[in-house]
């Protein structure tokens, strides 16, 4: 499912007397948000949405990988990444309880 997607399911069943632009901006707004919240914010650089579930910025740490061609070895810095918890709702959607 891409953005557009959900501002086209939203102007679809939502009845909204709201223009689709309008739409894709609040959408994009959400996002960004979120973005911010992982990379600015002071709760432990996590964003929790109830019933959907938790993304979580972490460090990764620094490694050493290699080229499967030449097996020629290369240090891969530290960096970060997003890591997503699955809550309780979603979870037993997805598992049919």
């Amino acid at each position: 499912m891409t953005k557009a997607d959900i501002v086209n399911w939203i102007i679809e069943n939502k009845k909204l007397d709201v223009s689709k632009r309008d739409v894709s901006k609040v959408v994009s707004r959400v996002f960004e948000l979120i973005a911010e919240e992982l990379v600015n914010g002071e709760d432990n650089h996590k964003v929790q949405i109830s019933g959907f579930g938790t993304f979580i910025l972490k460090k990764r740490a620094p490694k050493i990988g290699r080229n499967p061609k030449t097996r020629e070895e290369k240090l891969i810095p530290e960096r970060y990444g997003i890591s997503f918890k699955v809550g309780k709702k979603l979870n037993r959607k997805l598992n049919g309880n």
